[in-house]
């Protein structure tokens, strides 16, 4: 090796150094610095030195929460060196991989990387990866709140740290002991173990330590009620989450502030904190992020009867929850993708070196897997999903039966409703899961795959006996559980009529496939169940919250509908509002709870007497109005004259002496492109204020041309 290239090498390695150890108080600084390393790396060609610098690169975009960015430069790092052979970095890129998936909540890649790398550590024996690993498998498990599985892998990272001398190994295992205790309510070892991670961030000037610190000392001060100290420690974590550039910390750190003030009772700081929040994670532009503090906000404003933005926000939270579902969807079709691709690359470098045609062969069907995996997470659809399936397994093996069972976890079974034999659709089936000999219900039990290509002798391994079979008898069968987020959600089962017809590609295939339909499944139950909770949510903010009646809000939209219909239709459209007379006095005489029992009553009174076709509404405190399409002058006025006089005679509420009267004022209108519905409205209020000054308990009716 020549001088120069010795000197540059020797330059990417001293970047690269200072990028780890800039990673621990500044990652602006430390992506600055790898993103020079992989710039010099690439121009003289250094393979090792490109994959160390997409690692450091991948893990400053996760701390930074670009998790797309980090997935990228992660997913490079991990097939160069496992091209070269470097464990280390291989090792180091699977546990990027696995900190980004936890951190998107997809709990079962994030395993998938870390056993994988845990698989290379130990075999290689590589102490200081070994000891994050462990760490990670911790987070894994206290995220889960298996807090005792948690603290396991926490104290084995310490011990592990403390093998080979790696003091800031020690400090962040001791920081995440302190949370594991804190959430098992051991608050005298919680704070012993924080301040030991404290105490280290302060002497080595480790910033981004130091803001996870008193994260977690503002925690843990919360947890003693101490809300002035959580509040102090919080504040100087922000700081610190500031000067490291981690914005995950910082947006945390916001929202558990702005809960501090609120436990402390200061609304208007609780509210300013968590809008800063708000407005911090809109700026780092995370969707992942969006769902979590939208629902903070939702809850923080709800607990404050302020419904108006609490709608808002928890209408953001289904909104942002459907665009996150959408992209862990297809970061999972590309993980499965890249996982294959990775696979086949390790067998290569271990036992292939050359392609052979059976390998061209699986290369080909994998695209054929990854169409189908595409076309089936495209819609929402249970049955479309199950007939794109069908329709295109052939393309990857013989199949005469495809059959889907989803787990009923309320009635304890597995419901085949999905179930089709040579393209024709079968009766649905259940299968409860006491069920000793169904060779379905012991796979979903075992989550395990099954390949059998004689079924009337191969059955012994798995069951005590065989059911009677539906339709032909099929001596060739797979079954795969569906397992999404670590959740087995159903089976699914190809079968064939000959003998032999499967190989061990083919498990592969379908496990592959069952992964894909797994996912598929999982989102569109998530699309239903939002497009439930989003139609309940507009139907509570359409609802007057006192009456049970719609609100102005919904009027104002069947207002402005029924005036267009009445308009295209030229058909006559009539207009009621109505005021409750005297309604202070009601107020000052008996008290706002008999108030309000008395609007509730006139309410009930004017739902229980409206013609099918009239829409009602409370417009505000003691006003009603009502819509009466294709009605004539002549018509209405009778019909508010009747409610006029049956209100009097309505039930008396007990509390109160005398009866309750309303004023009406009406108007009609032929809507047409020169009139306005706001003008019909302030017109026919105006007839309300000339009912009343006839000195109430009367309708003035009269019809609306314009000026």
């Amino acid at each position: 090796m020549s001088n120069s290239r010795k000197h540059c090498l020797n330059n990417v390695e001293a970047l690269l150094s200072k990028a780890q150890e800039a990673e621990r108080r500044n990652t602006e600084e430390a992506l600055e610095l790898s993103k020079e390393a992989l710039v010099l790396s690439e121009e003289y060609g250094y393979q090792e030195q490109i994959a160390k610098s997409h690692m450091r690169i991948g893990r400053c975009y996760w701390i930074n929460s670009d998790f797309f960015q980090a997935i990228n430069h992660l997913g490079q790092s991990l097939e160069l060196a496992t091209k070269i052979e470097d464990y280390v970095t291989q090792a180091e890129a699977l546990i990027g991989l696995g900190n980004v998936y936890i951190t998107m909540e997809f709990t079962d890649q994030a395993l998938n990387n870390y056993h994988t790398a845990l698989k290379i550590v130990q075999e290689k024996a590589l102490d200081e990866q070994e000891s994050k690993l462990l760490n990670n498998l911790g987070t894994l498990h206290e995220d889960l709140q298996d807090y005792h599985q948690a603290l396991d892998y926490y104290q084995k990272s310490y011990l592990k740290a403390c093998s080979h001398e790696d003091e800031y190994g020690k400090a962040i295992a001791n920081l995440n002991i302190g949370n594991v205790y804190l959430n098992l309510n051991q608050l005298d070892l919680s704070l012993e173990n924080i301040q030991k991670a404290y105490q280290h961030a302060i002497e080595n000037n480790q910033t981004l330590l130091l803001a996870h610190s008193y994260y977690s000392f503002g925690q843990y001060y919360q947890k003693t009620e101490d809300y002035s100290k959580s509040i102090q420690k919080l504040k100087l974590g922000i700081v610190s989450a500031e000067e490291s550039k981690d914005f995950y910390i910082l947006v945390r750190s916001y929202v558990e502030l702005a809960n501090a003030y609120d436990n402390h009772k200061n609304t208007t700081e609780a509210r300013l904190h968590f809008e800063k929040a708000y407005d911090l994670a809109k700026q780092m532009n995370s969707v992942e992020f969006m769902p979590r503090v939208h629902e903070q906000l939702a809850r923080f404003y709800e607990r404050h009867d302020l419904k108006e933005k609490a709608y808002t926000h928890y209408k953001a939270y289904f909104d942002s929850s459907k665009i996150v579902q959408e992209n862990r969807r297809n970061e999972r079709i590309k993980n499965i993708e890249f996982q294959t691709k990775l696979n086949t690359a390790i067998q290569e470098t271990e036992t292939y070196r050359v392609l052979s045609k059976e390998l061209e062969k699986n290369f080909r069907q994998m695209q054929v897997l990854s169409d189908i995996g595409r076309s089936m997470t495209a819609t929402h659809d249970l049955s479309d999903i199950f007939n794109q399936l069908y329709e295109n397994i052939n393309k990857l093996m013989h199949v005469d039966t495809l059959v889907l069972g989803f787990h009923n976890q309320e009635k304890k079974r597995l419901d085949f409703d999905l179930y089709i034999e040579e393209s024709v659709r079968q009766e649905s089936f259940s299968l409860d899961l006491e069920n000793r000999k169904s060779l379905s219900v012991y796979s979903f039990l075992n989550r395990e795959t099954i390949k059998m290509n004689d079924v009337r002798e191969e059955y012994k391994k798995y069951i005590q006996g065989v059911a009677s079979s539906r339709g032909d008898l099929m001596l060739s069968a797979m079954f795969a559980p569906l397992v999404v987020e670590e959740v087995t959600i159903g089976i699914v089962s190809i079968q064939a009529k000959q003998r032999n017809t499967y190989t061990e590609t083919h498990k592969v295939l379908l496990e592959t496939l069952a992964s894909y339909l797994a996912i598929a499944i999982k989102n569109a139950r998530d699309t239903i169940e939002l497009a439930r909770l989003n139609k309940r949510l507009k139907s509570l903010s359409e609802q007057d919250g006192l009456t049970g009646i719609p609100n102005r809000r919904l009027f104002d939209e069947m207002y402005s509908h029924l005036w267009s219909h009445s308009e295209e239709k030229k058909q006559p459209l009539s207009l009621l509002i109505i005021d409750i007379d005297d309604f202070k006095d009601f107020n000052d005489t008996y008290g706002h709870l008999t108030g309000d029992e008395v609007i509730i009553n006139v309410a009930h009174f004017l739902r229980d007497n409206k013609h099918e076709n009239h829409f009602l509404a409370r417009y505000g405190g003691d006003e009603f109005v009502i819509i009466l399409p294709n009605t004539y002058l002549d018509d209405a006025h009778q019909y508010a004259q009747r409610l006029k006089d049956l209100i009097v005679e309505m039930k008396h509420i007990e509390s109160i002496n005398g009866a309750v009267r309303v004023s009406i004022g009406l108007a009609t209108v032929e809507p047409h492109p020169t009139l306005h519905r706001d003008d019909f409205f302030d017109f026919t209020d105006q007839q309300l204020y000339e009912s009343k000054k006839k000195g109430k308990n009367a309708v003035t009716a009269r019809h609306y041309n314009r000026q």
